[in-house]
């Protein structure tokens, strides 16, 4: 980030001829990645390899709500001993959640970040063909511009071109 704001000061204090001639992209690396045939097909395998585990939250979800609203319905007819019970049964069934939901999300990043390692070599590539031939001084992150002119979005152009690998 403080790279990025390094840049911009350095384009915008550039004399104005020197302006001119700096042609500036800005891609969202993300937005691009995602649009890809090969990100869908990764969400249809995680989604498919992780449905168990997702359905298995949703039943302790469940669950915990059901002892939730149990306590709120019975608290004033249960005695202190299995008000605790059930409070305990509602602790171990949030920390089960909590755990279950940690290692999903884990398991999520790390297939995720594999396939963004694998992605890196082919947008590297893809980004030095576009920075030759449309002669590009500086890419910059979409996500820190506050308006582009799409003419100067090069995302839906490097989506395309990955979905060409």
């Amino acid at each position: 980030m403080k790279a990025l704001k390094t840049v911009l000061l350095a384009v915008l204090l550039m004399p104005g001829f020197a302006l001119a001639e700096t042609k500036i992209a800005v891609l969202d690396m993300e937005a691009a990645i995602s649009a890809t045939k090969q990100a869908g097909v990764l969400r249809e395998k995680m989604k498919q390899e992780f449905s168990a585990e997702e359905d298995q939250l949703r039943q302790l979800s469940e669950e915990g709500n059901a002892l939730k609203a149990k306590l709120k319905k019975e608290s004033s007819f249960l005695s202190d001993a299995d008000r605790r019970q059930l409070l305990a049964q509602i602790q171990k069934k949030f920390q089960e959640f909590q755990t279950l939901g940690n290692q999903l999300k884990q398991q999520r990043l790390g297939r995720e970040q594999a396939f963004l390692t694998e992605m890196r070599p082919q947008i590297e590539t893809i980004l030095k063909e576009l920075v030759q031939t449309q002669e590009i001084d500086i890419i910059l992150n979409r996500k820190g511009a506050v308006y582009v002119d799409p003419k100067l979005d090069l995302t839906p152009v490097v989506a395309e071109e990955l979905n060409k690998l």
